[in-house]
């Protein structure tokens, strides 16, 4: 067999992550083969939706960058967008970076895929070697929310699209204006796309380190005199239905999220449906402790590789957020000023406002509860090693198990430039505020 055909991956996904990864593709950001499953899709990287993928990019690009130099070529007297020097600055740059962030995304795509199949791997093994549930419910919750976000997103962009136009038609410029403008828009909604998918893998492996988490804590209970918080045990922790094998005819076994269809060659860890519907502990707290252990450093290496796969598209996405976050107030407090009584304008920039802000939040948050996960397992680790015995085989691998956690902590940090937390949002926040007072500075003095 040759090596190609040795490293090709594939998968089988169910659920939101089949939802997520089909619109992906249909945009160029995740370009796979999917092939109908009982349990869901069977996805593989496919070179016929890799050249799909860059011829869609590269018109997309190529229009958008046509259609500025056009509207900068007509003046700013006729310009929709551009009506001052500043604004033609500002305008520019919120394009270029739209077209860098899309770019970077669906160019990178199909090495970016090719690691997110290798990784899902040992995400699959997290949840084999723990007793976890699969929930349809669940799932059907999550594409939801995936949906009303596409949806307000879709309506935000095609409202904000027929205004300019309809503000060119006074000009009888609409139909410079459409063409102009439609590739930009298409990657503004690709790079939307691109968001979502990271926020997603993210929060799966966030979800790992929760029911690792949950175990130690039921470790903690049955060794410990400290109480505990009790993991949700009623609550299905695998919301993600995946299964991964190489496609090597050497390896037979596939590793399954599912429970009942889980190897009987190792217990898992916690078993969640027991006779009662409490979980209970099938392992030695000992041998629990070099599990989790284990399982822990297996959920950091996945954190950075997801972190290396996403590196520069993060970095161009925060630079992208600062910028609209700083060019969307700008435009909406310049029309406050010049009082134009355009009443559709100003709701139009304050619900991009939101958007923006809820774009921050959505790259942020599914870092900052892994890092909150984290510290939980730093605690429930510090708990244990003051009420156990300082002595023996359970206190030595505690201590190995906190020299692990100081070690190595789960963390996203793109590109070694920053980490991506909670304190980065206030970050931001006082830079766009520094950078709009600068931006009215300057407008005052064009005018």
């Amino acid at each position: 067999m040759s090596k190609p055909e040795e490293q090709k991956m594939s998968c089988v996904v169910g659920g939101a992550h089949a939802f997520i990864l089909r619109i992906s593709s249909f945009v160029g950001l995740a370009p796979l083969r999917f092939e109908s499953r009982k349990s869901g899709f069977n996805v593989s990287l496919s070179s016929p939706m890799c050249i799909y993928s860059i011829i869609l990019i590269t018109v997309l690009v190529t229009t958008t960058i046509f259609g500025l130099v056009s509207e900068i070529n007509v003046g700013i007297k006729k310009a929709i967008r551009m009506s001052s020097r500043t604004s033609q600055v500002v305008s520019t740059c919120d394009v270029l970076v739209v077209v860098v962030l899309a770019g970077t995304g669906v160019y990178g795509a199909p090495r970016r895929m090719k690691k997110m199949l290798k990784l899902m791997e040992e995400l699959a093994s997290v949840d084999n070697s723990i007793g976890v549930n699969y929930s349809k419910i669940t799932e059907r919750k999550l594409c939801a929310v995936l949906l009303v976000i596409l949806i307000f997103f879709t309506v935000l962009i095609t409202d904000d699209f027929c205004f300019y136009v309809m503000q060119a038609k006074r000009l009888d410029r609409q139909w410079e204006v459409v063409i102009n403008y439609i590739g930009f828009y298409i990657l503004w909604y690709i790079a939307m796309i691109l968001e979502l998918q990271f926020a997603f893998t993210a929060l799966s492996v966030r979800a790992r380190f929760q029911v690792v988490n949950d175990a130690l804590a039921i470790t903690a209970q049955r060794v410990s005199s400290f109480p505990m918080n009790k993991p949700k045990a009623t609550l299905p922790v695998n919301v993600y239905a995946i299964r991964v094998a190489p496609v090597d005819s050497q390896m037979f076994a596939n590793v399954s999220l599912f429970v009942e269809s889980r190897s009987s060659e190792e217990s898992p860890v916690i078993l969640l449906k027991s006779v009662n519907g409490e979980p209970r502990l099938l392992v030695t707290p000992c041998e629990a402790i070099r599990r989790l252990a284990a399982l822990y450093g297996t959920l950091c290496e996945v954190v950075n590789r997801v972190d290396e796969s996403y590196g520069l598209p993060l970095v161009v996405l925060l630079l992208s957020t600062l910028l609209h976050l700083v060019v969307t107030p700008y435009f909406l407090i310049m029309e406050i000023i010049l009082s134009t009584n355009r009443v559709h304008f100003l709701v139009l920039q304050f619900l991009w406002c939101a958007t923006h802000l809820l774009r921050m939040f959505i790259i942020v948050e599914p870092c900052h509860y892994t890092v909150a996960e984290s510290k939980r397992a730093e605690k429930l680790v510090c708990k244990l090693m003051t009420s156990v015995p300082s002595t023996g085989v359970l206190s030595a691998r505690l201590k190995l198990f906190s020299r692990q956690l100081m070690l190595r902590s789960a963390a996203y940090t793109p590109l070694g430039m920053c980490t991506l937390d909670r304190p980065l949002v206030v970050a931001v926040i006082g830079a766009v505020t520094t950078y709009l007072v600068i931006l009215i500075q300057f407008q005052k003095y064009d005018n």
